[in-house]
């Protein structure tokens, strides 16, 4: 299993990256195998001027990457629709280890940012309403819900990514402010006057669910 970007690069397999906090890379297939997207997990915020990509070792279990294919392997045995995992990595130095994370690639999906002019009464809305309400049901928790890690796929349907840092958790409030991430998230994109009618449509999915 090949983690290294410019590996890759060299054997011409890297046909995309992609951009964010993250560092992304679209993995053209061997024979017989899908498209893969390689992942390398790195900080946010201000604390990536002096540790872009290194985290705490606490053991092999802890790593972001190993508890992110776990959780993406529930997921997929629970039949949700995410990214597959194929596998995961660290690479220990000392005190610190880096990270990285290979998913199956989503084929023709764009992100929710990128589809932000649907109409309310667009069937998009209260189909990623209902999709989400099939996580939290679930009890998996997102943590970062925003509207570049919700895929719409060339058939309608939504696709999650990205659950680094995620869990699977009882009921709590934290269904609320998971949604009230997505909310901000939308009006960051689309501006202070998002239309509130795609919201509420969103929420009426949500609330009927699958």
């Amino acid at each position: 299993m090949d983690f290294e970007p410019s590996t890759l690069l060299a054997a011409g397999r890297v046909s995309a990256t992609a951009a964010g906090r993250g560092s992304a890379w679209f993995v053209d297939a061997r024979p017989g195998m899908p498209a893969q997207v390689l992942r390398h997990y790195r900080r946010g915020g201000l604390v990536a001027r002096w540790v872009a990509d290194r985290y705490l070792w606490t053991g092999e279990e802890a790593t972001r990457s190993f508890r992110e294919l776990r959780l993406l392997a529930m997921i997929e045995s629970l039949g949700l629709p995410a990214a597959r995992p194929v596998a995961a990595r660290y690479v220990r130095d000392g005190l610190w280890y880096r990270a990285d994370l290979l998913t199956v690639a989503i084929p023709a999906a764009r992100p929710l940012a990128e589809r932000l002019d649907a109409a309310p009464g667009d069937a998009l809305w209260p189909r990623v309403g209902a999709t989400l309400r099939a996580f939290h049901d679930a009890g998996i928790r997102h943590a970062d819900l925003n509207a570049r890690n919700l895929l719409i796929c060339a058939d309608g349907a939504v696709q999650l990514i990205d659950f680094d840092r995620g869990a699977r958790c009882r009921p709590g409030r934290w269904r609320a402010a998971n949604l009230a991430r997505l909310a901000r998230s939308l009006q960051k994109f689309a501006g202070p006057d998002t239309d509130s009618e795609q919201w509420r449509a969103l929420l009426a999915g949500y609330a009927r669910g699958g």
